[in-house]
């Protein structure tokens, strides 16, 4: 063994990392990490093993379970799949947050100058800022592969979707949502705010798709699924009935002509 190489017990590891010494012997029992051994039999982690040890911590950051990282450290998965679809939510969430933030500071300076809250003003302030964080888990994962076809999926993930795209996309789905909002209960889908509504939402959905309907009728039974969950369905991007009212105000578009997608994109 060379004197300069680098390496540290399981303790000095599991401080280093913020880990028990626990956790590394259970990455150890499931083959995610194989550290060296001296003569004396105590364990050593190397530069290698420490690499893989931060990306074991990374991905679990993610909300993936260890089973899913052993298939994704062995080569078995589709890391940079897994990481897209945990960056679109990121992305989400951001936009998510900034939308609140504006809120929070328009609410503080409508207080400040000695004014009172509508009940909208409040509704959307609570709405906006009791968020859950979205994390792409393994319920989520299993819903995708039960309802869009290993094709589908495959299709998905080659698409040349960048994070300015994943960012764009979901600042117009939070202003969709919002904008639904704004409308206030039992909203007309045929008047002309609903089918502005319903161009862009179109728009995204012919996006997604790429003009496959099936894909939407994946989404949507996905979608549907989750909103069932009840673990799920808090983390989910906006409310179900935003969902519900986008596929009537499309109906309405597809009456016109307007319309470019087929439907069957969200839960009904």
């Amino acid at each position: 063994m060379k004197p300069n190489v680098f390496q540290e017990t399981a303790a000095a590891v599991a401080k280093r990392f913020g880990v028990s010494v626990k956790a590394l012997r259970v990455y150890e029992e499931l083959g995610l990490l194989k550290p060296a051994r001296t003569v004396s039999s105590w364990r050593i982690y190397r530069q290698p093993e420490l690499e893989r040890l931060s990306a074991i911590l990374a991905l679990k950051q993610l909300g993936l379970p260890l089973k899913r990282i052993g298939e994704l450290l062995r080569g078995g998965g589709d890391l940079g799949a897994a990481l897209a679809m945990q960056e679109a939510a990121l992305v989400e969430a951001k936009a998510e947050a900034e939308q609140a933030l504006e809120l929070v500071r328009a609410a503080r300076a409508k207080i400040a100058d000695r004014k009172r809250l509508s009940p909208d003003e409040l509704s959307n302030l609570v709405r906006s800022t009791a968020m859950s964080e979205f994390k792409w888990n393994e319920r989520m994962e299993a819903l995708a592969n039960k309802h869009f076809t290993a094709d589908q999926l495959q299709r998905l993930r080659a698409r040349p979707f960048t994070a300015a795209d994943q960012e764009r996309v979901g600042a117009t789905w939070n202003q969709i949502f919002a904008d639904i909002a704004a409308l206030g209960p039992d909203p007309d889908p045929a008047s002309d705010s609903a089918l502005d509504i319903a161009r862009r939402a179109d728009a995204l959905l012919a996006e997604f798709s790429g003009g496959d309907p099936t894909m939407l009728q994946a989404a949507g039974k996905m979608n549907t699924e989750a909103f069932n969950d009840p673990e799920l369905a808090p983390r989910m991007p906006g409310q179900v009935q935003y969902f519900i009212f986008v596929n009537k105000a499309i109906a309405e578009l597809r009456k016109r002509g307007e319309a470019v997608v087929c439907g069957g994109g969200d839960p009904h």
